[in-house]
């Protein structure tokens, strides 16, 4: 038997190991080493809504965003608010989406 491990949807972006692209059907997973509130945005900032990242108790945080159910269809546009110094990451990050 030559089964196939079942392929995850879940794509990764790490400030170092940041994501360029990932398939149109994938979740981006951001994982942060800090907490943070992640500004959303598709498709040049329409849509925007925020997510809390999520603590694991590991040291990193995480918010999955599914571009199917934020209805994505060329990339994903984000940023981070960090609420432990009060402050914007001062730089856009973004996602391009591909068949």
């Amino acid at each position: 038997m030559n089964a196939r491990p079942p392929v995850s949807r879940v794509v990764g972006w790490r400030f170092n190991n940041k994501r360029r692209t990932m398939p149109a059907g994938a979740i981006l997973r951001i994982e942060t080493l800090a907490p943070a509130i992640v500004h959303i945005g598709v498709d040049g900032w329409s849509r925007v809504v925020d997510m809390t990242a999520v603590d694991t108790t590991f040291g990193v945080w995480i918010v999955d965003v599914d571009a199917r159910a934020i209805g994505a269809t060329r990339r994903i546009d984000f940023t981070f608010y960090w609420p432990g110094v009060d402050r914007w990451e001062g730089a856009d990050f973004q996602v391009a989406l591909t068949s």
